[in-house]
């Protein structure tokens, strides 16, 4: 495996790929926009190509190996009370595990809403998290009267990353997203 270290992730390709493959399917009706819409408008051939690269995609993978690979790029971080969160970035999915057990995944098998959105706040006060909390974003299940003061921390965290006019409307469709049915 390819171990990362989050250096690789102070990029904004890896952000763009990240926030469009892990939010396909989220939508705010209000916006009219979805994550990867806004996502595809600024993924170049460049920013393709670089998760590509990241992720060991290459062509015929989908269908030899439904996007998994054996070896792929992972990053490993402590959380609190002695725990380890592993994040293994597959060209057809992201997987999640917190000491060996897997917690969620985002691909065509998706496992989500698996992580209480209070309990990722827990992580800003931590050395990078910021990253830990929009990495794991996507498993966070939120419940409506969280949703304002939600959405206003993600856009916050998001600006490690993209401009002001962008996060409002990516945390607008994440927290519409992330909201208990």
């Amino acid at each position: 495996m390819s171990r990362i270290s989050f250096h690789e992730m102070d990029n904004l390709s890896f952000w763009i790929n990240y926030f469009g493959c892990s939010y396909l399917n989220l939508y705010d009706e209000e916006a009219d926009a979805s994550v990867c819409e806004l996502m595809e408008e600024l993924c170049t051939e460049a920013v393709c190509e670089w998760w590509k690269k990241f992720t060991g995609w290459y062509d015929g993978v989908l269908e030899e190996s439904d996007g998994y690979l054996d070896d792929p790029a992972f990053l490993e971080a402590p959380l609190t009370q002695g725990r380890t969160l592993k994040i293994e970035f597959h060209p057809g999915d992201t997987l999640y595990y917190v000491d060996g057990e897997e917690i969620g995944s985002t691909g065509p098998h998706w496992k989500l809403r698996t992580v209480p959105y209070k309990e990722l706040e827990k992580l800003l006060p931590l050395e990078r998290g910021w990253q830990l909390f929009l990495l794991l974003l996507p498993l966070a299940s939120l419940e409506r009267e969280e949703a304002p003061a939600a959405q206003q921390a993600i856009k916050v965290q998001m600006m490690h990353c993209f401009g002001a006019d962008l996060c409002e409307s990516l945390s607008k469709c994440i927290v519409s997203g992330l909201l208990e049915a």
